[in-house]
């Protein structure tokens, strides 16, 4: 578990990175058809999450061929909890970037 200061400074990251690269998975995708959730409303969100929707981390990413720290954030959404996981920021040729590897309906929530 962070403490409030370590998430503070992971969302100042997230709010201020110059990309945030969603990762185009089924559940995503689903997710964003289902609930009407827009490409600029979803990058919104995760720009705009706060200390109180933080879940964990950092830990590591439990796919041994990457490298870096995720964190975990449940976000109301319109009645639906997202479940919503960010990489911690990369540069990548000198742009700052963070990765979004899940937002999605979280499934272990019952509607």
């Amino acid at each position: 578990m962070a403490d409030e200061f370590e998430i503070k400074r992971f969302l100042h990251d997230v709010k201020n990175a110059d990309m945030i690269d969603f990762v185009p998975t089924e559940k995503n995708r689903r997710t964003r058809l289902q609930i009407g959730l827009t490409a600029y409303d979803q990058e919104n969100l995760v720009r705009n999450l706060s200390v109180n929707e933080y879940h964990s981390g950092p830990s590591k990413d439990k796919d041994p061929a990457r490298t870096g720290m995720v964190w975990i954030f449940k976000h109301d959404y319109k009645g639906h909890v997202l479940y919503i996981k960010l990489k911690e920021k990369i540069i990548v040729e000198g742009i700052t970037v963070i990765r979004c590897l899940s937002c999605h309906i979280d499934h272990m929530v019952l509607d």
